[in-house]
C-alpha cells in the first residue's frame, strides 16, 4: 500500500519509486536502516563499503539479515476541491493523518479496485412515437416526457381529418328575427345576435334533428274520448316534418272510425284498405298515391269510411302497413282508439318504439291517464313508459278544476323530468278544421315542439322494440 500511496502522493520533484525499490529495503540488513529520503518515505542504507574494496558479500562475513523494523505509513486524506466535476489529483490539497504500521512493500499491496467510469451524460433522446419512456445508450429506460409526434409517424391518419377538432369562431352573428333586438337591427344596423328565446328553439330545433335508425314508429294513446289525440297527432307530426324535413306519415289506427285525414287536410280518397290490396309496390311514389299530405308536408294515410268499413282496423292491418311503408319513411305515427284491449291497439303496441299519453285537463281525464300508464306497467310495456311522454290538454276554455302544476308533478314521478307537457286551449284546434300549423297559438306551437324533442331523445337508445 506505501508504494500506491507513494507513486499517488509524492511531489512533484520526488522521484518515482518502483516495487524493486521497496523489494531492495526490505533485503537490508537491520543494523545500517537509516531513514532517509523526503517525507512519506522510510528508506534503508546499505552499509559502508570496507576499506579495500570487497564487498561484505564477496567475504562471506554478511550476517544473515533480520526482518525489517516496522516502520509507520502515511495514510493521506484528500480533501475534496471546492468546484470540481470530475475526480482530479491535487498534490497541494492533502491532509496526513500516521496510522498504525504494518507490512509494506510491493508483495504486501492489495489489488486496488478499477476506478468507476465517470458519469456521462446521457445522449438527446431521439424522437420516438414511445410516450411513457425513452431508452438511453445502456439500454436503459428512464422517464421523460413525450416525444413529438413526426410526420412520419402519422401513418395513414389524413391531415383534413385533424381539422375537424379546430375551433372556429364566426365572424357574423346571426341576427335577431323576432322581439325587439329585431325592430333595432333593421332601424341601426346593430346586431346584437339571438335573443336566449331564439337559442333555445334552436337548441330544440337539434334535438328533433337527431337521426332515426330505419323506420321510428310512435303511438298515441288516450283512454278517453274526445281528449285531442287527433290534434295532438296531426300538430306533433306536422312540428317533426317541418324541423327535420324528412317523411313522416301519420296513420289512422282507430278503429271506431277516426278523422285523422280530415284534421290534416284530405287530398286522397284511398284508404288503408287500397294499400294493402295494392301487390306492386316497389317506389316511394306508389306509396304517395294512397297518402295525403299538408302544407308541413305531412302525409295521412286515413282508414276506411265507418258506415262503409266491412270490419275494423285490427293488428294484422297495422302490421302489414308498416311492413310496407317502413322502408320509405323516417318516422310513422299511429292515432290509435281509445281502449287499449283492442286488437289495433295491441298491434301498435307491440311495434312502436315511443309514446304519447293525451289526457284532458280535468279530474276525469288525469285518471285515464293514470290508469293507462298503470295498465302498461302491468302488461308487459314498462320499457315502453320509460320512452313515454304525458300530455295534460285543456280541450275547453277556462281555468279547470284540477291544480294542474300538482297534476303535473304527480305524473312526473312515473315519467323523466320534461316528459309531461301541458297544452293550452287553442281556438284553431278547437275550431274543429283542417290543422295549420302556422295557424297555431305561440305557447300551444312551442309545447309541441318541446313534445317533439323530447320524443326525439330516444331516436339513439338502444333498448328499442
Amino acid at each position: 500500500m506505501s508504494a500506491d500511496y507513494d507513486r499517488l502522493f509524492h511531489s512533484a520533484g520526488d522521484p518515482v519509486q518502483t516495487a524493486e525499490d521497496g523489494a531492495d529495503r526490505d533485503a537490508a540488513p537491520q543494523g545500517s536502516a537509516a531513514p532517509t529520503g523526503g517525507p512519506g518515505r522510510n528508506e534503508v542504507t546499505p552499509p559502508p563499503m570496507p576499506i579495500g574494496g570487497t564487498p561484505p558479500a564477496a567475504t562471506g562475513q554478511t550476517k544473515a539479515a533480520a526482518a525489517p523494523p516496522p516502520r509507520e505509513t502515511e495514510v493521506t486524506t484528500q480533501m475534496p476541491p471546492a468546484r470540481s466535476t470530475a475526480p482530479q489529483r491535487q498534490p497541494n490539497s492533502m491532509m496526513r493523518t500516521p496510522k498504525a504500521a504494518g507490512p509494506a512493500g510491493a508483495r504486501f499491496e492489495q489489488a486496488r479496485p478499477a476506478p468507476a467510469p465517470a458519469a456521462r451524460p446521457a445522449p438527446a433522446p431521439a424522437p420516438s412515437h414511445f410516450a411513457d419512456s425513452q431508452a438511453d445508450v445502456n439500454g436503459t429506460f428512464r422517464a421523460g416526457p413525450p416525444a413529438p409526434t413526426s410526420a412520419a409517424t402519422i401513418g395513414n391518419h389524413r391531415a383534413i381529418d385533424a381539422l375537424s377538432h379546430v375551433g372556429v369562431k364566426s365572424a357574423v352573428k346571426m341576427p335577431s328575427q323576432r322581439g325587439w333586438r329585431h325592430l333595432l337591427y333593421l332601424l341601426t344596423r346593430i346586431n346584437l345576435g339571438l335573443s336566449p328565446d331564439e337559442l333555445y328553439e334552436m337548441e330544440l330545433h337539434t334535438r328533433i334533428r337527431r337521426n332515426a335508425r330505419d323506420s321510428y314508429q310512435i303511438g298515441i294513446f288516450g283512454l278517453k274520448g274526445g281528449v285531442g289525440k287527433t290534434a295532438v297527432t296531426v300538430a306533433l307530426g306536422s312540428a317533426l316534418s317541418k324541423v327535420r324535413g324528412d317523411r313522416i306519415l301519420a296513420v289512422d289506427a282507430d278503429p271506431d272510425g277516426g278523422n285523422l285525414a280530415d284534421r290534416a287536410g284530405r287530398q286522397s280518397a284511398a284508404t288503408i284498405a287500397d294499400l294493402l290490396s295494392d301487390k306492386e309496390l316497389a317506389r316511394y311514389n306508389d306509396i304517395r298515391a294512397y297518402t295525403s299530405m299538408n302544407a308541413a308536408n305531412l302525409e295521412v294515410l286515413s282508414s276506411e269510411d265507418y258506415s262503409g268499413a266491412r270490419r275494423e282496423f285490427n293488428d294484422e292491418d297495422w302490421k302489414g302497413v308498416t311492413n310496407i311503408v317502413s322502408r320509405y319513411y323516417n318516422l310513422v305515427l299511429a292515432d290509435c282508439g281509445a281502449g287499449l284491449f283492442q286488437p289495433a291497439a295491441r298491434g301498435v303496441l307491440s311495434t312502436v318504439s315511443g309514446l304519447v299519453i293525451v289526457a284532458s285537463a280535468s279530474i276525469d281525464g288525469a285518471r285515464q291517464a293514470a290508469l293507462t300508464m298503470d295498465w302498461l306497467r302491468q302488461n308487459g310495456y314498462q320499457d315502453l313508459l320509460g320512452r313515454s311522454c304525458v300530455v295534460i290538454n285543456h280541450v275547453v276554455p277556462g281555468k279547470p278544476n284540477i291544480d294542474v302544476d300538482d297534476l303535473v308533478a304527480q305524473f312526473e314521478r312515473h315519467v323523466a323530468p320534461g316528459r309531461v307537457v301541458v297544452l293550452p286551449f287553442d281556438k284553431h284546434i278547437a275550431a274543429g278544421t283542417e290543422i295549420q300549423l302556422d295557424l297555431l297559438g305561440k305557447t300551444f306551437h312551442r309545447r309541441i315542439v318541446e313534445l317533439a324533442a323530447a320524443l326525439s331523445d330516444d331516436f339513439d337508445r338502444l333498448e328499442r322494440r
